[in-house]
């Protein structure tokens, strides 16, 4: 049976945390969090640096996200602007 590590959780969870701390320190900063987000996941990833690879936990983490992005999406369409006159 594989051992169970969190620690590329962990990663996703301190970038998703730190970020917009960062940013709230410097407001003259005009970029949006998720910008920085996925720039520091990229960089903190297998790609860059390594320290973090996409294990079970984060995969799990990744397809509620994505879930969720898609859900929030489809609350936003308005119908009456698609059917038209």
């Amino acid at each position: 049976m594989p051992e169970l590590s969190f620690s590329n959780l962990l990663w996703v969870c301190a970038i998703a945390f730190v970020v917009p701390l960062l940013l709230g320190f410097f407001p003259g900063v005009r970029i949006s969090a998720v910008v920085l987000e996925i720039v520091a996941g990229i960089v903190m990833g297998p790609s860059v640096l390594g320290w973090a690879e996409a294990d079970q936990a984060v995969q799990v983490l990744a397809v509620l996200g994505l879930a969720f992005l898609l859900f929030v999406a489809g609350l936003e369409v308005e119908l009456d602007r698609l059917r038209g006159r």
